[in-house]
């Protein structure tokens, strides 16, 4: 897979990446075989199953930075900054979509990202899941209880998210982890 963020020193999440994905699959069934040597003879082994090799990932966990206009979604630098990975090609298309519909939606709620050098703010993660059926379920991982109610007041207006389950849930309380639920189901 030739990802531009690898190439651009931004993220190196995938630490194989510069290897090709035959060899890949070659070496993990090496070390598969090695491990289970003693169980299972050579010559039993079937052909690895592989999958894509972009695009079958319909899961993330979204480190959110930068500002209150300007969120981003993805992984933190070294420095704790945020780093932002909306256009992974580990993303399969509806998670795609799902993560590019948010940007608008998190600075409609008004939350600031949490900022981990100064310790300031209260949108740590996004948690989105992609389903089969299309439908997406995003978790909102906020520093402290009550931040949600604190941000604008007012209820969070999902309409702009299709086919989407919001929960918010505080990492101080995990008694509060489905204190406020949203679900819309608009197409």
């Amino acid at each position: 897979m030739q990802c531009d963020y690898f190439d651009a020193a931004a993220c190196r999440s995938c630490t194989l990446m510069g290897e090709s994905y035959a060899a890949q699959v070659r070496d993990l069934q090496a070390t598969v075989a090695d491990t289970l040597a003693e169980r299972v003879a050579p010559g039993n082994w079937d052909e690895p199953a592989t999958g894509p090799e972009s695009h079958f990932r319909n899961k993330a966990k979204l480190a959110v930075g930068g500002t209150r206009q300007a969120p981003t979604f993805g992984i933190l630098d070294r420095g704790g900054h945020g780093v932002d990975l909306r256009d992974c090609g580990l993303y399969e298309p509806g998670l795609h979509q799902a993560v590019l519909q948010l940007a608008g939606f998190v600075t409609d709620l008004g939350l600031t990202p949490y900022d981990v050098p100064r310790r300031t703010g209260e949108l740590k993660h996004l948690i989105v899941t992609h389903s089969p059926d299309g439908e997406s379920m995003i978790r909102f991982v906020l520093r402290s209880p009550g931040s949600w109610a604190g941000s604008n007041g007012r209820s969070p207006n999902c309409s702009r998210l299709s086919r989407a389950r919001v929960s918010f849930r505080s990492t101080c309380c995990p008694s509060t982890r489905l204190r406020s639920k949203v679900t819309t189901r608009s197409s």
